[in-house]
């Protein structure tokens, strides 16, 4: 193993310089995108009161729905504040800390309580692929998220609260990842898109079924338009960030928040204009 490594580091050394001479292999690689919106879905939105609870990468969709607004010559009121909803478009604020989950989730709701809901049509808290990490337990997570929601739910049955699945990271690759497998080391992108996709996994359980929630993960994973981005940890298939839609691993490049940005004006035009009381 020493005379591997002896001759494997100054190797992998070089190809790091090599490396930044070159365009990125993300760079090289075209991408179509399918961000049609479809006029209805569009008149859907405009006529809704959306609160959204988020971090940078909500802001990374924001952008993207603004932008495909522009390009659709449509008018959407995407309006930062905490406080009761504009009559119509969407309202959001940035909740919390990042790394720490459950100041988010405590965040989110703390602004609901303080009015941001009044009158809502569509509520929704986003946490963030920084708030995992390997020690992170995503079952109590998950239990933690969902029992908020559900609470939030009951005290105001009028807003229809969505659940939205943790943003990926992208797997590391290129001369560094060679040299980590040399050495025995996780990827950056392994174990904590593990973690992530076992909080996904649950909030799937708790909310495909009955159309609230927004998969923000599972679209992430199919943005090359080909096959899902996958990894393998301890043999098991884990969910990854597409590299094509992002610049550094975790946040959303012009591409991606074009794509999840139309991903959620879809998704959002197609929820009932109403929440159906219970």
């Amino acid at each position: 193993m020493k005379n591997v490594l002896k001759t494997g580091l100054p190797v992998a050394i070089m190809l790091l310089v090599l490396a930044g001479c070159n365009k990125t292999k993300q760079e090289e690689t075209p991408m179509t995108l399918i961000t049609q919106i479809s006029p209805s879905a569009w008149q859907a939105l405009e006529k809704k009161r959306v609160v959204f609870g988020h971090q940078s990468v909500g802001d990374n969709i924001l952008n993207g729905v603004k932008h495909l607004a522009t390009r659709d010559g449509v008018t959407i009121n995407i309006i930062e504040q905490r406080t009761a909803p504009f009559p119509s478009g969407i309202s959001h604020f940035y909740i919390g800390n990042n790394t720490d989950p459950k100041s988010k989730i405590q965040d989110f709701a703390a602004a609901i309580n303080e009015s941001a809901v009044q009158d809502a049509d569509v509520a929704l808290m986003k946490l963030c692929y920084i708030d995992f990490n390997a020690d992170t337990d995503a079952r109590q997570l998950a239990n933690d998220y969902i029992s908020s929601l559900e609470s939030l739910a009951k005290k105001y049955p009028h807003t229809r609260f969505l659940a939205v699945t943790a943003p990926l990271t992208a797997v590391q690759t290129g001369p560094k990842a060679w040299v980590k497998k040399l050495l025995g080391k996780p990827l950056n992108g392994t174990v904590d898109n593990a973690k992530r996709g076992a909080f996904n996994a649950l909030l799937r359980q708790q909310y495909l079924a009955d159309g609230r929630l927004f998969d923000l993960a599972k679209a992430e994973t199919e943005a090359s338009g080909q096959a899902a981005c996958i990894t393998q940890v301890d043999g098991q298939q884990v969910e990854v960030l597409c590299p094509e839609i992002t610049n550094d691993g975790g946040h959303l490049n012009d591409h991606g928040q074009v794509l999840l940005g139309a991903e959620l004006v879809n998704f959002l035009g197609s929820l009932p204009a109403k929440q159906v009381m219970k």
